[in-house]
């Protein structure tokens, strides 16, 4: 019995442990987030902290779950080739800030269409999953 309940305790660390990291990347996110959306409504694109910058962050953030996600896709529906692509013409319409701003913003929406397939965004959970206290 003793064994028992030792096992358990552990795996319940081991959950809180995986769940209080969860939690701590869902905060950096959103903090990124409000970040990229307070630079670019300041129309800083491509500045040191702009936009761009917090993207980037938040691909960072993001990615061994795009690693995750990408595992079966094919090249062209990957988000790692979206994201390059975009990267692509981002240094390409560095300067014109009105293509800019509409790149930005495609590649944000990519970002929190991955945040949200990982379980890290706006997803909602289903009323049959375990809850985590049990």
């Amino acid at each position: 019995m003793a064994k028992e309940v030792n096992e358990y305790l552990e795996a319940k660390r081991d959950l809180t442990s995986d769940f209080n990291e969860a939690k701590l990347q869902v905060f950096r996110l959103n903090n990124s987030w409000e970040r990229f959306s307070t630079a670019i409504r300041s129309g800083k694109f491509m500045d040191d902290k702009g936009a761009n910058w917090e993207l980037d962050d938040i691909h960072g953030e993001l990615s061994h779950d795009e690693e995750l996600q990408d595992e079966h896709k094919l090249e062209i529906e990957k988000y790692s080739y979206k994201i390059n692509k975009l990267n692509g013409l981002i240094a390409e319409y560095r300067d014109d800030d009105t293509k800019l701003y509409k790149i930005l913003r495609m590649k944000e929406r990519i970002l929190r269409r991955l945040q949200d397939e990982a379980g890290k965004g706006s997803k909602r959970s289903s009323e049959d999953e375990d809850d985590i206290d049990t």
